[in-house]
């Protein structure tokens, strides 16, 4: 069976933004069967409009499924995986957080109801997570954290800030590289 790749976007972002094309030309030329979600009203989002979205776009899970998510999608893929409880390779998460962030608590609702992390470590094989040290909007200790309820292979770089376009990250070759040794 062909592995799949879903990527789950941020807040004010889409499908074309930051690196996720790049990603998903890399990956199908590896075989990888690869979906960019653009996740609706991502200027206003909404947990459960998200949950739905992740649900009408994915369908069933498999036990080699792998999930990218980037900022605010990060908590989004998390909820959407607990909502199922089903087995998957592997999830990588750049830059995530998933409490409450002083800068942006119009996304606070994401990240009110806790998580079930050890129905989550249980659930996902592999579990890393991405952080720049110079990320001016999710600071690196919230994603610190999130690796830490992981219990997640933590990745801290320099440089990229919050791995977006607007700060010149349209490319992310520490992500491909991650994923592919996940996927071998």
């Amino acid at each position: 069976m062909q592995k799949r790749v879903f990527i789950t976007h941020g807040y004010t972002a889409n499908s074309q933004k930051h690196w996720f094309q790049w990603l998903k030309v890399r990956l199908e030329k590896e075989k990888f069967l690869v979906t960019v979600l653009d996740m609706p009203n991502s200027n206003h989002p909404n947990v459960q409009e998200w949950l739905d979205y992740h649900a009408s776009q994915i369908g069933e899970l498999y036990p080699t499924d792998i999930f990218i998510g980037h900022s605010l999608g990060c908590i989004a893929t998390l909820r959407f995986l607990a909502a199922r409880q089903q087995k998957i390779a592997a999830a990588i998460l750049v830059s995530g957080f998933n409490q409450p962030l002083p800068n942006l608590p119009e996304l606070d609702g994401f990240s009110k109801q806790p998580l079930d992390y050890n129905a989550l470590i249980a659930q996902i094989s592999q579990r890393t997570v991405i952080s720049s040290l110079d990320d001016d909007v999710v600071n690196h200790a919230f994603t610190e954290q999130l690796a830490t309820d992981l219990q997640a292979k933590y990745i801290a770089t320099n440089g990229y800030r919050h791995f977006t376009e607007r700060q010149g990250v349209t490319e992310l070759p520490l992500l491909l590289d991650e994923i592919l040794a996940l996927a071998s």
